[in-house]
């Protein structure tokens, strides 16, 4: 859709940045297709000419968010090696990292609207996006999976999708929660992309220890289980 030229990009464009504009400021409940449409300033006809209905508007405002964010669309990868793995989900932290912080740091007013929207659907995102989502981000996930498999054989596979989640999730802490942790932790300039993400890298690899830094104090131990 993003590569299209001529007219049609232009009507199906206003319609989905008017209909972005609708649900973050209303929710997916709050708005109508004959909202979407005066926002637009087009005809209730060639909304659904387009799009059909208001569910199918909906999950093609968030495709339009994921073009929007990702600088490419990755494929998953299955490394061969300890030295791949760790290559691979190093490309995966900085190519994430990178979308994450340009594209919530830029002035385009995708970026706030796009956030609020995402936020609505974050903790429990509606069924009509689950392909979506799988689509998308599935591939990034699904090598990270592989990597944590081969650099850690110790962990069964529910702790390998807690600790991928886990390292995901400090990625996109500072996109979404850029205005959170201006509050918390003052207003203070990210680093420059690259060693930002090479902080988020180091803190992966090898966690908050150095060698000679003292041991913290040992858990309790733990019956594990077993590899399914």
């Amino acid at each position: 859709m993003l590569g299209q030229k001529g007219p049609a990009l232009d009507t199906k464009t206003a319609i989905l940045h008017a209909a972005l504009a609708c649900f973050a400021d209303h929710g997916y409940e709050g708005t109508s297709i004959r909202m979407i449409a005066e926002r637009a300033g087009r005809p209730l006809s060639l909304l659904a000419h387009h799009f059909g209905n208001k569910e199918n508007l909906y999950v093609e405002v968030f495709r339009y968010l994921f073009e929007w964010s990702m600088s490419s669309t990755p494929e998953a990868r299955e490394p061969r090696d300890a030295a791949e793995a760790a290559r691979f989900l190093r490309e995966e932290l900085h190519r994430t990292f990178k979308d994450m912080v340009q594209k919530h740091e830029d002035k385009n007013p995708l970026r706030e609207q796009g956030t609020r929207l995402w936020l609505q659907e974050i903790r429990e995102p509606r069924p009509a996006l689950h392909d979506l989502i799988r689509n998308f981000a599935g591939p990034m996930a699904t090598t990270i999976r592989n990597c944590l498999t081969v650099l850690r054989p110790d962990l069964n596979p529910d702790e390998i999708a807690f600790l991928g989640a886990s390292i995901i999730g400090q990625v996109v802490g500072h996109g979404f929660m850029a205005g959170l942790n201006r509050i918390i932790w003052g207003d203070r300039p990210l680093p420059p992309v690259f060693q930002g993400a090479e902080i988020l890298v180091e803190q992966t690899f090898h966690g908050l220890l150095r060698e000679g830094a003292p041991a913290p104090v040992a858990a309790p131990a733990r019956t594990r289980k077993a590899k399914a």
